[in-house]
């Protein structure tokens, strides 16, 4: 058994991952202060009764890059997604957006994989739409669980002709099973939903960046092998000497690496610098 924080996090013999859903509330104001310094609040209804909610950073330039980035099972993603963008994004005049899943930060719903699924793709449409993007603008980043989404979303756009400019995955989780809270108790016995990304990676395109810490216990390194593996080449595989799971997304080389990744395939690069 793991344990980061206060989660436990088990392993089975194939070593899958048993993990709950980290979901949990964010109070008005807590969500009012993170929508500071150029940022906005922003939501997106994805079913009746169901509303995710967001933060948008609107770049100064027309035809600015973006990054849409899909948080890990975080206990407060928009905050981690808010923290690690503006580092991502500084000395550029990138547009910035991340939503909440299902549950998470006072979003609506209950989280469950499938519906999560559908709730990224068109999170990626209703921010093409609402920004007047093209997809060639548009860089997907993601940590831990949420390159699950990032690779659906990602295979399915080039499907329909209409690629993204590229896909960085952080601590890709390769084969993980989340379970409610309520069940968490019962994780070895009541099946979850199990979180699978090797199957999907086929239909995504390059350029894929795949950035793995070589001290993580919990995405091991071997799962960023695998996947850069299934990729072949159309990835780039860099492992961090000495960097975990939670300490990726802080990491001042993760975030260069994903910086480069996005100026050297941006379509304004590189006016895209900030004004």
């Amino acid at each position: 058994m793991l344990t980061i924080g206060a989660v436990r996090v088990l392993r089975s013999h194939d070593g899958r991952l048993h993990i709950p859903y980290l979901t949990g509330t964010l109070s008005a104001d807590a969500y009012a202060a993170l929508a500071v310094q150029g940022w906005a609040p922003t939501s997106l209804a994805v079913a009746p009764g169901i509303t995710l909610n967001g933060l948008v950073r609107r770049p100064s330039a027309p035809d600015a890059p973006w990054v849409l980035f899909y948080s890990g099972n975080d206990q407060t993603p928009l905050a981690t997604a808010r923290t690690f963008l503006e580092r991502l994004r500084e000395g550029h005049d990138w547009g910035l957006a991340t939503y909440a899943y299902r549950g998470y930060d006072s979003s609506g719903g209950s989280p469950s994989r499938e519906p999560m699924t559908e709730d990224a793709k068109r999170i990626l449409g209703s921010l093409l739409e609402q920004e007047h993007l093209s997809p060639s603008r548009l860089h997907l980043v993601a940590f831990s669980f949420g390159g699950y989404f990032a690779v659906r979303v990602a295979g399915a756009a080039a499907l329909a002709h209409e690629s993204v400019a590229s896909v960085s995955l952080l601590a890709g989780a390769l084969d993980v099973e989340l379970v409610p809270r309520s069940r968490e108790w019962a994780a070895s016995v009541i099946p979850g939903d199990v979180y699978q990304t090797l199957p999907w990676l086929d239909a995504v395109p390059a350029p894929v960046l795949v950035l793995q810490g070589d001290a993580d216990t919990t995405t091991l390194p071997e799962h960023g092998r695998a996947i850069a593996a299934r990729l072949g080449s159309r990835a780039q595989y860099v492992e961090l000497p000495g960097v975990g799971h939670p300490e990726l997304l802080g990491s001042e080389a993760a975030v260069a690496a994903v910086r480069r990744q996005i100026e050297s395939t941006s379509l304004s690069s590189p006016e895209g610098t900030a004004r």
